[in-house]
C-alpha cells in the first residue's frame, strides 16, 4: 500500500497512512477533503476506479458505539454507504436479514452480523446496494475498530478514513 499512500502524500496529506491492504487510508485534514479529486487523482494514479468513501473521527466513534450486538453475537460488519440511506429502503433491507443473522442500518453505514461459519445470501453486497441505490464498501468490524485504537483514537483534527473500493489489488 506504500504507492496508495504516497498518493495521498502528493496530494497534500504528508501523514497520510495505510491500514492493512484493502484501501483503509488515514489522514489529516482541516478542511473536508473533496472525494471526487480524491477519487480522479487514484484513477489517474492507478489507472482504474475506485470510489471514496470519507468519515472522521467522530464518524467511526458514533459507529463503533451504535453496534446493537455484543461481540459474542456473532462476526459484525459495516458497509459504508454513499450518502445517508433512504428510511423505506433502509427498513426494506433490514427485512431480508435470516435470522440468526440481523441487519441494522445507520445514517451511513449498515451493519451486519454474521453467525456462523458462512455469510447468507442476504449478506451480499450486491443485494445491499440494489436495495439502497447507492454505492457502498465493507469492512470487519474488528478492522474498523483496530483503525479507531491504532490510527484515530486521540486526534483533534478533522481525520477521515478514506475508504477505497476497488477490484484489483494495489502493492
Amino acid at each position: 500500500m506504500v504507492d496508495l499512500r504516497e498518493l495521498y502524500a502528493s496530494l497534500g496529506y504528508p501523514e497520510a497512512s495505510t491500514y492493512i491492504a484493502t484501501g483503509n487510508v488515514i489522514f489529516e485534514s482541516e478542511t473536508a477533503p473533496d472525494p471526487v479529486r480524491l477519487e480522479e487523482a487514484f484513477e489517474d494514479a492507478f489507472g482504474f476506479t475506485s470510489e471514496v468513501f470519507l468519515r472522521d473521527e467522530d464518524d467511526i466513534a458514533t459507529l463503533v458505539n451504535s453496534v446493537p450486538w455484543t461481540a459474542d453475537a456473532g462476526v459484525a460488519e459495516v458497509s459504508f454507504l454513499e450518502y445517508e440511506a433512504d428510511a423505506d429502503a433502509a427498513r426494506a433491507l433490514e427485512a431480508t436479514a435470516v435470522p440468526p443473522e440481523a441487519i441494522h442500518v445507520l445514517d451511513r453505514e449498515v451493519l451486519f452480523l454474521r453467525v456462523g461459519g458462512g455469510a447468507p445470501t442476504t449478506h451480499k453486497e450486491s443485494t445491499s446496494m440494489k436495495l439502497l441505490g447507492m454505492k457502498m464498501t465493507r469492512r470487519g468490524l474488528a478492522t474498523v475498530r483496530k483503525i479507531q485504537e491504532k490510527h484515530i483514537g486521540g486526534a483533534e483534527a478533522f481525520r477521515p478514513q478514506a475508504i477505497e473500493r476497488s477490484s484489483e489489488s494495489i502493492e
